[in-house]
């Protein structure tokens, strides 16, 4: 059986992957987290995917750059410290939570979706 690709912004400590993976279906190919030690945790959990620190220098150019030119899955809890009332409450364009908008930049890039008819797929 063929597994989707995933590719997992704001990361944290991998919950996202880590269900999908579970499920037998998907493979986590990339991981993109800002914070040292969940990147670290995440090498452990994620050994073979590709790691990013930062969403907004991560671009389709780079991934296909390390060998990832497909995606099939984005996923991602983007900060929403901006948005909680425990938060600074500056809304859905805060400085952390306005950063959704690069999921959205990115699969614009990427297109991400299903594998297209007759298409082999290997995971990278």
């Amino acid at each position: 059986m063929t597994k989707l690709k995933v590719l997992d912004l704001f990361s944290g400590i991998g919950g996202f992957s880590l269900g999908l993976e579970r499920t037998g279906g998907f493979s986590t190919v990339a991981v993109c987290e800002i914070d040292e030690f969940c990147r670290r945790l995440l090498s452990r959990r994620f050994p073979n995917a590709r790691q990013y620190d930062d969403v907004r220098t991560l671009t389709a150019e780079r991934l296909a750059h390390d060998g990832i030119h497909r995606v099939n899955v984005i996923t991602g809890g983007f900060p929403c410290q901006d948005v909680s009332n425990a938060g600074k409450r500056a809304g859905i364009e805060g400085s952390r939570s306005g950063l959704w908008s690069e999921i959205h930049r990115l699969a614009g890039e990427l297109r991400p979706g299903l594998p297209r008819r007759g298409e082999r797929r290997s995971i990278a």
